[in-house]
């Protein structure tokens, strides 16, 4: 659904979102709290329930939960809510939600051509489901006229509505959300309580914007005052699921969260798979899982075969691996045959209760991984230091969709604050808490040191010069600086500033387009003391 918001700006807004993409969208108008308040100017669905809502001021976590259960009803369960929200007058966020849970009872009758069929549109609303024996044995037109003769019946321009056997369910409560699952990726969710027993939901993969509506819902600070009281399993094999017990601290969370990440797009095929080498290898912490679930087109794994007589005839008749005379099948020994296979291309190798399990490289080197590029979902900043890596701006100034010329540091000073806006508004989703850090897969030394880094710009000396700021656990050595001078470079050449200087920039002399890259000799990435040191050799600083 599309609506119109206000605060400080206006902006249409797409609904559903998920946490991270609706805080951005407010934080564009200027709400930066958790959980936004803002009005809402304008519905652009007009058959929408929320159109009653026009002009007042709404929590917009409510307005998106409600969008994502409209999301899940079909077009005649929409008409039936509008019709009751509509006809009983539903004032507030909190009863439209609880109304998409109560749809039991409730029905829209627009055609009376078959009466037969009526009956069974008043049949299915009330029991929401029908045998076939029932199918067979009700005799629908008398259920209909029973319903209507015991039913409250009202004529509305848009057809006839029925309340039979209807109770409006309170779900939710006004401050902690139902349970939900609104998206086919998510894996598992986590129920906490805080010391009051009031109950949330985190849904896995998560992020730590929804960690943070989760503990404001919950008025708690951290994630030590909520108890995990149960981890409902969606896609999971059972081998991987955690107890409450095990996820008792931030960080058993954000790794398990980590490791429902790198298996959210796999089909039931892959996790078939994933649960076999899990028990081939005996591995369960969540980082050793991710390691294997990165990596797991490395391990052959076949699931018809369960000992060494069925896997050499597997290779042999059906891998196509090999073209075997049918006249010579009698005389394979396939037990031998499998045996000198898995010695001769497999590190280990061995059966599970479901099949065949081969590794292709030593398991230790799956044990090597202990979360370093896992995001955060609990962050204390007074824990980090400052770093920063510096960098020429140039830019291209058009006025009236005619070139005017090259821009430089000096040139791009009186538009710091446009550049620093538009940078915040080139969001990419799954970019926070760590910013590009999120996409840093080069050093897992370096990963666990840098917690964030962000683009921004910065004035040194009256010129502008762009900037990544990171913030770092533990100071970086010679070489780290160098693997993340070379990550920032890959950024700004092809990653994140190639999409960056392809969006003009509206300024008072006409729009600019701004990069942090260039190939000229000048160019180059600097730490904070060689900028202020002139320690780059061959930088033009006049430029």
């Amino acid at each position: 659904m599309r609506i119109k918001v206000l605060s400080g700006g206006r902006k249409g807004i797409e609904l559903p979102l998920s946490d991270a993409e609706l805080n951005f969208q407010m934080k564009r108008i200027g709400i930066e709290d958790t959980v936004p308040m803002c009005r809402l100017v304008e519905v652009l669905e007009k058959d929408n329930p929320l159109c009653k809502f026009e002009g007042q001021t709404v929590n917009m976590d409510e307005v998106n939960f409600f969008a994502k259960r409209m999301d899940s009803l079909t077009e005649y369960e929409r008409k039936v809510l509008s019709a009751y929200a509509d006809d009983y007058g539903v004032g507030t966020m909190q009863d439209l939600i609880n109304l998409t849970f109560s749809m039991k009872g409730l029905s829209l009758i627009t055609d009376f051509s078959d009466a037969r069929e009526v009956g069974v549109r008043l049949y299915m609303d009330e029991f929401l489901a029908m045998s076939e024996e029932e199918k067979q044995q009700t005799n629908f037109i008398q259920f209909a006229e029973k319903t209507f003769k015991e039913s409250r019946v009202e004529v509305l321009p848009y057809g006839v509505f029925v309340e039979h056997g209807f109770e409006m369910q309170e779900v939710y409560n006004g401050k902690t959300f139902p349970e939900y699952f609104a998206s086919d990726e998510i894996v598992a969710a986590i129920e906490v309580q805080n010391k009051a027993g009031d109950t949330e939901y985190l849904y896995l993969p998560t992020d730590i914007c929804s960690m943070n509506k989760v503990k404001e819902r919950l008025q708690v600070m951290d994630f030590w005052e909520m108890e995990v009281t149960d981890v409902h399993n969606l896609r999971l094999p059972d081998i991987l699921v955690p107890m409450p017990e095990d996820i008792d601290c931030v960080e058993a969370l954000t790794l398990f969260n980590e490791m429902c990440q790198a298996v959210k797009r796999f089909d039931e095929v892959q996790m078939t798979q994933l649960a076999m080498v899990v028990e081939f290898t005996g591995f369960s912490s969540f980082t050793e899982v991710t390691s294997i679930a990165n990596l797991l087109g490395e391990f052959e794994v076949n699931p018809f075969v369960h000992n060494d007589e069925e896997y050499g005839k597997y290779m042999v008749e059906e891998s196509g691996l090999f073209d075997v005379d049918e006249l010579l099948l009698p005389h394979i020994n396939y037990a031998a045959f499998a045996a000198d296979k898995r010695q001769g291309t497999l590190v280990k190798s061995g059966y599970v209760e479901n099949g065949f399990v081969g590794a292709t490289r030593e398991l230790s080197e799956y044990q090597q991984y202990n979360g370093e590029f896992a995001d955060p979902l609990e962050i204390d900043e007074g824990c980090y230091e400052t770093f920063k890596l510096y960098s020429p701006l140039t830019a291209n100034l058009y006025e009236d969709g005619c070139e005017q010329g090259n821009l430089y540091r000096s040139d791009l000073t009186p538009y710091a604050e446009e550049i620093a806006e538009a940078i915040e508004n080139e969001y990419c989703v799954g970019e926070e808490p760590r910013g590009l850090m999120h996409y840093f897969d080069r050093s897992l030394v370096v990963a666990a040191k840098v917690m964030s880094a962000h683009p921004k710009v910065e004035i040194v000396d009256g010129e502008l010069y762009g900037v990544l700021e990171c913030k770092i656990a533990e100071p970086l050595t010679e070489h780290d600086v160098e693997v993340l001078k070379e990550y920032w470079t890959g950024q700004m050449s092809d990653g994140w500033g190639e999409g960056f200087e392809q969006h003009p920039i509206s300024v008072e002399d006409g729009e600019i387009y701004v990069s942090f890259w260039n190939s000229e000799k000048f160019w180059n990435v600097m730490t904070e003391e060689e900028l202020m040191g002139g320690q780059v050799q061959g930088m033009n600083m006049s430029c």
